[in-house]
């Protein structure tokens, strides 16, 4: 069954691959892959748009199309439209670019003394008070006794349930409830998999449990997000938590830190994906600073790539039980190529020559639909989206190979991506991976903070830990690498338990992030400690205790995520600017008393007048020189 016709030529430069398959490949397939397409069953398709015009004219043009906008700031919005009017919005000079939302996945896989955080002296009076950590993930159990205060009330400011359709719940509301018979009954909002009441609790558990399972900033506010039902959430739904977090911070002036320890690979992995521009523009524009797990796949096998020339032969293993498969391959723009997809029978598509648009095949007895999107206006490399699905029951079980020809005399690069680890069955891999390259995103995002997993009891790096690019140009992925094996943390229903992932790293780092937020902002010593400063001294206090390795590198980053060295960084250079402009304001007064001096008691030479020489001044014009 096809849903709709194959988009006219001149629009695929805006719509991402995803889109171009929704409209083409039956809809049982895209259920089976995770592809969203029907909201609330009425037959409407959730989209990210950027767009062109004011809110209030998009509001308009979407309500025209019978659809429902949803304002995200700086030209980004969720729109519900009916799937028949797909193409009149991607006709429209109103909307610059269209993105199906992506399926990001929760990262699971003594650590507060690793992160140097039991090291603070009391000086420095630190505990993440006054400013808010929110989080994006699967809920939090807010009966939990590591969200409460030392007098039981609770230290979470707002929970947004997105999965029952975007109910609010404030302080009060949360107090009434914890402290009644049946809070349920009052908000039925609860945490299905324990991985956002886990990663907040890393992050900030406190009030009046046993010390060891404190986090990292005991006495910061709490704001829960809750994106999803099960492991999965949707990148608008991230989107939307962002939106509603910075609101709330506003609202309660306090500074933000955002913790997202949620991963996808669907993407180039370069930032051009609108959640990933949105996510940078919020970190340029806004009072945040923003905290990303780096991802599980650094050895799951799912990312192949390297020099394309000539032939390149790719085998993956298809476990039992898979139905479907999804690879996005991007390369280079001068290359022209075809693949070959060849199962485990022999049976091949034979040379499919890859060009912009929609092809679909057969190989054997199981399905191909391949789509090619063109540049876009800030993507200059195509995106190539190939499905694999089987005919009958489950795909072919064995090892594939997919063959890419370069058909011109060019040469380039290539990286191709499996869905992250909890999107497919674990047998179903590249058997000769690159693990370079293997960052989730968004962590892909250059000015947030990406987070990298070790193992603080071995010092070495968890092996899953999302790599940055081998070769790397820019800034270099992860940023650092925090404790994510084997944490405790808070569980639903009152108790604790150990989880392990970049999931678990990253929420570290945020509650690290708000203990210098309060130092800086909260306590007057620095009013501009967040975002890329903050990250500044984050790295630069990093520690680098492998003498085998040199730092920074796509593993390690700048090294292990250490407050005390951070903060005493920060307050060193702080102290340095504070002597520097005392003694030029010293001097400055010096010069000044010297000069009146110099009006009454200058040296006469013949008719001509000269002030005494005073070093460091422009005896000329009388003004003090200053020094830097």
């Amino acid at each position: 069954m096809v849903l709709i016709a194959n988009f006219k030529r001149q629009v695929t430069s805006k719509v991402d691959a995803s889109i171009g398959l929704l409209t083409n490949v039956p809809k049982a397939i895209l259920d089976e892959l995770g592809y969203k397409l029907n909201v609330e069953g009425n037959n409407n398709v959730q989209l990210v748009i950027l767009y062109r015009d004011t809110p209030e004219q998009t509001r308009i043009f979407i309500e025209g199309l019978g659809g429902k906008f949803q304002d995200l700031g700086y030209s980004f919005a969720i729109v519900e439209i009916p799937i028949n009017k797909l193409q009149d919005l991607s006709l429209s000079n109103t909307i610059q670019y269209i993105e199906l939302p992506k399926n990001l996945y929760e990262q699971d896989r003594e650590s507060n003394r690793a992160s140097c955080i039991l090291e603070l002296p009391p000086n420095f009076g630190v505990s993440g008070q006054g400013v808010l950590i929110g989080f994006v993930d699967s809920g939090i159990d807010y009966t939990h006794p590591a969200f409460m205060d030392n007098t039981g009330n609770t230290r979470i400011e707002y929970i947004y349930d997105l999965s029952t359709g975007g109910n609010i719940y404030n302080k009060q509301m949360i107090n009434d409830a914890i402290k009644s018979n049946n809070p349920y009954s009052i908000i039925p909002s609860i945490d299905n998999t324990g991985h956002g009441t886990h990663v907040a609790g890393i992050a900030a558990a406190g009030g009046n449990i046993n010390e060891q399972y404190k986090g990292a900033a005991p006495n910061a506010s709490i704001a829960m997000v809750k994106a999803a039902r099960g492991v999965t959430v949707l990148s608008s739904q991230i989107m939307q938590g962002i939106k509603f977090l910075l609101d709330r911070s506003k609202e309660l002036n306090m500074p933000l830190v955002i913790n997202i320890s949620l991963s996808t690979n669907d993407g180039g992995h370069n930032g051009s994906s609108l959640l990933e521009q949105y996510i940078r523009t919020i970190a340029n524009l806004e009072r945040v600073s923003i905290v990303i797990a780096a991802g599980n796949e650094g050895d799951a096998g799912h990312h192949v790539g390297g020099e394309l020339n000539k032939t390149q032969r790719e085998i993956f293993n298809i476990s039992s039980d898979e139905k479907s498969i999804v690879m996005n391959l991007y390369k280079s723009i001068l290359p022209n190529i075809s693949i070959n997809i060849i199962s485990p029978t022999g049976q091949s598509s034979g040379s499919v020559v890859i060009q912009e648009g929609y092809i679909q095949g057969a190989v054997g007895r199981d399905r191909y639909d391949i789509y090619i999107s063109g540049a876009k206006p800030f993507e200059l490399n195509s995106e190539i989206k190939i499905i694999l699905s089987a005919r009958a029951e489950y795909l072919v079980q064995g090892v594939w190979t997919l063959e890419i020809n370069v058909l011109n005399e060019y040469e380039g690069k290539y990286s191709i991506w499996l869905p992250v680890l909890e999107g497919l069955n674990p047998g179903t891999r590249f058997l000769e991976p690159n693990q370079f390259n293997t960052l989730g995103i968004p962590a892909t995002v250059d000015n947030i903070i990406a987070v990298g997993s070790y193992n603080y009891r071995t010092d070495n790096i968890s092996s899953f830990s999302g790599r940055g690019e081998q070769l790397w140009q820019n800034a270099v992925r992860p940023d650092l690498v925090a404790p994510g094996e084997d944490i405790a943390g808070p569980a639903p229903n009152g108790g604790y338990d150990n989880k392990t992932g970049t999931s678990m790293a990253a929420p570290q780092v945020a509650g690290i992030c708000a203990l210098m937020m309060e130092w800086g902002i909260i306590q007057g010593k620095d009013p501009y400690l967040f975002g890329q400063r903050l990250k500044y001294y984050l790295v630069r206090g990093a520690r680098r205790r492998r003498s085998d390795i040199t730092y920074p590198n796509p593993v390690w980053g700048y090294g292990e995520i250490c407050v005390f060295n951070s903060l005493i960084l920060l307050e060193s250079d702080l102290n340095a600017i504070f002597t520097r402009k005392y003694e030029e304001e010293m001097f400055f007064r010096t010069t000044t008393e010297l000069i009146k001096n110099c009006e009454t008691q200058t040296i006469r030479t013949g008719n001509e007048f000269i002030p005494p020489i005073i070093p460091g001044l422009d005896n000329k014009r009388k003004i003090p020189k200053f020094y830097y």
